[in-house]
């Protein structure tokens, strides 16, 4: 078992003296989820602080239709199609990215929208095709490069988007009075595109207190005492002390960058439906760089696998063990959905951290 840090002991001690009470919290970010997990922090917990996973995790959120529309593109002649390896297997309505692999259809593992470009300078015959899916601090750098390859005349590069903003969602879920959600931690990574003044209109509006914090279990404690907090003193505040800070100049030009070449949209979420302005769309003037224009492939509603719970863990409404199928018809080499593939899927962590614990 990984010791626990000598200030997350105060920290815990400081949560379990202040809850009282059942208090439920949203963990929105899958990276936070495993922090906790693989710590062993979880049963350290109080038992009436209940903590339930939300749409932080992009592969997890990745409605079947998105999938559907990868897959078609990268089944045309001529295409290569780069993606993230958690993406790989995320079936759609019939097929996954790996199963059209298996049928002939070349798909590249990459780790950033850089090495599809590099991809391209390569391969001058072929059409590489960056399957851009991600949160809305993803997008600073796609953007930067479809800029980059729309100046450098790659012209057989492009991108088929699906980044989304996560705040907006955010919003669906507190609409929903029966989640009884009463904090959100959230995750620093985002913060350059989505400021802190979009979770201080969440507070506002859903009476919401709001943590925007790290990935160390330092950091997640920290956010967790502060959500408390706010509970009891029935106070809806935002905090961001722990976040990573971005200087005045990065913001802006990430945002300029952002909104030279993507404009806000609704999308689907796998589980929450169609969502006003959370996801990105590229702009008219370098649709030449568009998948989606280029192959004339549109997102439409797929079919989710009813064997799979995913919708319901990451709104909130379950935990993976409600899941009748969780580490026992669904498990890391034999998964049912998103949550179980993706290493940020919740899961995928209970499954590792919670099943395997010593």
């Amino acid at each position: 078992m990984e010791p626990v840090l000598d200030r997350s002991e105060e920290l815990l001690k400081e949560i379990y003296a202040l809850v009282d009470r059942p208090i439920r919290l949203m963990l929105a970010c899958g990276n936070q989820n495993r922090t906790l997990l693989k710590n062993y922090v979880r049963a350290k917990l109080p038992a009436s602080l209940e903590l339930v996973a939300g749409p932080g995790c992009s592969v997890c959120v990745m409605p079947a239709g998105h999938i559907d529309a990868f897959v078609k593109v990268a089944s045309q002649p001529g295409v290569i199609t780069a993606v993230c390896e958690d993406l790989l297997q995320v079936r759609g309505s019939k097929e996954s990215l790996a199963s059209i692999c298996e049928k002939g259809a070349r798909v590249e593992l990459i780790n950033t929208p850089q090495e599809a470009l590099d991809i391209a300078r390569h391969e001058p015959d072929s059409t590489v095709v960056y399957v851009a899916a991600g949160f809305e601090a993803t997008a600073p750098n796609v953007a930067e490069t479809i800029l980059y390859a729309a100046e450098s005349g790659l012209e057989n590069f492009c991108v088929i988007p699906s980044i989304r903003l996560l705040p907006p969602t955010i919003g669906r879920l507190m609409e929903n009075e029966t989640l009884h959600i009463e904090g959100l931690l959230c995750s620093d990574n985002n913060n350059v595109v989505s400021d802190t003044d979009a979770y201080s209109n969440l507070a506002r509006k859903y009476n919401l207190p709001c943590c925007i914090a790290g990935f160390t279990l330092e950091d997640v404690l920290e956010g967790l005492l502060f959500l408390v907090r706010q509970v009891k003193a029935g106070t809806a505040e935002v905090s961001d002390d722990s976040a990573f800070s971005w200087s005045p100049r990065e913001t802006n030009a990430a945002l300029c960058i952002v909104s030279e070449v993507f404009c806000a949209v609704e999308t689907d979420w796998r589980g929450l439906g169609t969502i006003a302005r959370s996801g990105f769309v590229i702009r008219d003037e370098l649709a030449l760089f568009d998948a989606t224009r280029r192959f004339n492939v549109h997102f439409t509603e797929g079919h989710e696998n009813s064997k799979c719970r995913c919708n319901e863990i990451i709104s909130g409404r379950s935990i993976p063990t409600d899941c009748p199928f969780f580490g026992m018809g669904c498990t890391p080499e034999s998964p049912v959905g998103p949550c179980m593939i993706s290493d940020e899927g919740i899961c995928h962590s209970y499954f590792k951290y919670e099943l395997q614990s010593p």
